[in-house]
């Protein structure tokens, strides 16, 4: 990599961190997120938004391009200097904004940007006021870009576990709805762990789980290997007990957690699950076979819809009395279940049909238009008589067993917990099947497939189908929660959260589902600050993950080596078209 394209990347990368910095400014996260204490008083997560913007950029500077098959990365000195270079800019660009704001009549800014307050400027002048403050503002910068440029820099026998250990540390600190009830219901003392008045980790406290996340990290990087070699050395016998021992181990642990969080905790891993039927379903459409759906909202819609008419629900009417729908059935919730996947199933092939020739943005488009198309007719007074138009259904069953109804957050959870582990199983069962591989091969080429025999429509139906199936029982499932369904919560922010979530952690990636879920539904659930601005962490979370990791957090092997294969395929091209201009000015200048 040569310096002028290094230099070039840093400067761009330098105004790319100021404009996310002041826009977080100016969205008032950085001065409302500075209540909640992660570390003692002195690290907030005011400070950490506020640190994220020169950190990355002086990471992003100094990222290896891929040239050839081989990673080609800069030099020590120079990628340190550019690092020093991004982050300065991050922090001067920053400065300039704030000495205008303060060179403006008082209030000025403010009419515009009424989060522009003078907390806000204390906080980014670090209460120093100008001209002190401007300057450790861009010092502050260009240090924090030098620090990531040095973590690019280091062997990954010391980043893994680097990582890890902050990784970690800000985890234990972000999650203190948590950790603190879940060790007092173990009956361990948390007051050396967490400050009680400061609600965020102490000092020891957080020392204490660095060393040990990054110590174990590190642990793991030496004897990854030996033991990876001794597990595929067991005899298929002991490997196998060794999963299911692991698997076991992990049912207790969910088994148990919700008696020791609580119900209001309990509450949001129910909606997380729901969450997960939707992602693991609309993995099958986009992950396994290519299929870009962004009305996967019907799915969800129908499955709800389906569930309260065929359990019994009762529709409201204009005037507010409770009338049986046009259509009803008084079946138990676990005989209407499987009816409800084979209505939906009809209804992804009704979907399916139409779009078998189209791919790409245009099946996207249909697809959006389909999932409106499903919210308008469920509040239409066509349909009224069955779905109750705008008021929708109530009375919705609350699947009891045994007297033991699932309304309350810690039995839902159980019940959730199932039907999320049916989907998983399933969804694995599909990937190694025939059905997933040929899926698979009409995501990488669809022609390919096509000519070796694969019958696109079939598998192209059978993916809406089995999509639809799966993603039914997360409206299924909502419906028994919520007790009662309306049209308002069938919108396309549904199809968008969950697509994000598929994207997030890995399209084809089971464990990426479960991780996107966690970090998209249950993070913002758990921590208050984020609901205001859920969409705006959506969106950078997403423009993150597409630039530092497209594959996903944990990616699909099959898929991430096809990612890698077509990077490496533009680099090659790009260095074919640039080889007859580079001709051209050479034989021009002679």
């Amino acid at each position: 990599m040569t310096g002028s394209e290094l230099n070039a990347r840093a400067v761009r990368a330098g105004l790319i961190g100021a404009v996310a910095l002041i826009y977080l400014a100016l969205a008032g996260m950085i001065q409302k997120f500075d209540s909640r204490n992660l570390i003692g008083s002195f690290l907030t997560l005011g400070n950490l938004l506020m640190a994220l913007p020169p950190l990355l950029t002086g990471y992003l500077a100094t990222r290896p391009r891929l040239v050839g098959g081989r990673r080609e990365a800069a030099a020590p000195r120079a990628a340190l200097a550019a690092g020093l270079v991004s982050g300065a800019l991050v922090g001067g660009v920053t400065a300039a904004g704030v000495a205008l704001v303060e060179a403006l009549p008082e209030g000025a800014v403010r009419r515009i940007f009424i989060q522009v307050s003078p907390e806000l400027l204390s906080i980014l002048t670090f209460g120093q006021g100008v001209p002190l403050g401007l300057l450790l503002l861009v010092i502050y910068g260009a240090v924090l870009g030098v620090l990531g440029a040095g973590f690019r820099l280091l062997p990954d026998l010391y980043r893994r576990p680097l990582g890890v250990g902050l990784a970690t540390t800000l985890t234990f600190a972000l999650l203190q709805r948590i950790f603190p009830p879940l060790l007092f219901e173990l009956g361990l003392d948390t007051r050396w762990l967490y400050s009680p008045t400061l609600l965020g980790l102490t000092v020891p406290g957080a020392l204490v789980v660095f060393a040990i996340s990054a110590g174990l990290a590190a642990l793991w990087s030496v004897r990854a290997p030996v033991v990876r070699k001794r597990v595929q050395q067991l005899p298929p016998s002991r490997r196998k007990l060794l999963n299911r021992s692991g698997l076991l181990l992990l049912a207790v642990v969910l088994a148990l957690l919700p008696q020791l969080i609580g119900s209001t905790l309990s509450q949001v891993l129910g909606t997380v699950g729901v969450y997960l039927l939707m992602g693991l379903g609309l993995n099958i459409v986009v992950g396994y076979a290519g299929l870009l759906d962004l009305g996967y909202v019907a799915f969800f819609a129908t499955g709800a819809y389906m569930t309260a008419l065929f359990t019994g629900a009762n529709r409201v009417t204009s005037i507010g009395d409770l009338v049986a729908p046009a259509f009803v059935l008084q079946l138990n919730f676990y005989l209407a279940v499987p009816f409800v996947i084979i209505v939906t199933a009809v209804v992804g092939l009704l979907i399916g049909a139409p779009v078998l020739r189209l791919r790409g943005d245009y099946l996207a488009i249909v697809t959006l238009g389909f999932g409106e198309i499903a919210k308008v007719l469920v509040q239409s007074s066509w349909l009224q008589e069955f779905t109750g138009g705008p008021q929708g259904l109530r009375d919705v069953t609350d699947a009891a067993i045994g007297g033991v109804g699932f309304r309350d957050p810690q039995p839902f959870f159980y019940l959730v917990l199932v039907f999320c582990a049916l989907a998983i199983f399933v969804s694995q069962r599909l990937a190694g099947s025939r059905v997933g591989r040929a899926w698979n091969a009409m995501r990488e080429d669809e022609m390919a497939a096509e000519a070796m025999g694969v019958s696109t429509i079939k598998f192209k139906l059978l993916a809406f189908a089995m999509g639809a199936a799966v993603g039914c029982l997360s409206g299924a499932l909502f419906a028994v929660q919520i007790g009662s369904i309306a049209s308002a919560s069938f919108t396309i922010l549904v199809s968008i959260t969950v697509l994000a979530v598929v994207i997030l952690g890995g399209m084809g990636s089971i464990p990426g589902v479960v991780v996107g879920t966690l970090l998209l539904i249950g993070l913002p659930g758990l921590l208050d600050e984020f609901e205001e601005y859920r969409l705006l962490i959506y969106g950078a979370a997403l423009i993150l993950v597409m630039v530092l990791r497209p594959q996903g957090l944990v990616p699909n092997v099959r898929r991430m080596r096809e990612l890698q294969v077509d990077e490496a395929a533009q680099d090659q091209w790009l260095k074919q078209e640039e080889a007859p201009a580079v001709t051209v000015g050479g034989g021009g200048g002679s």
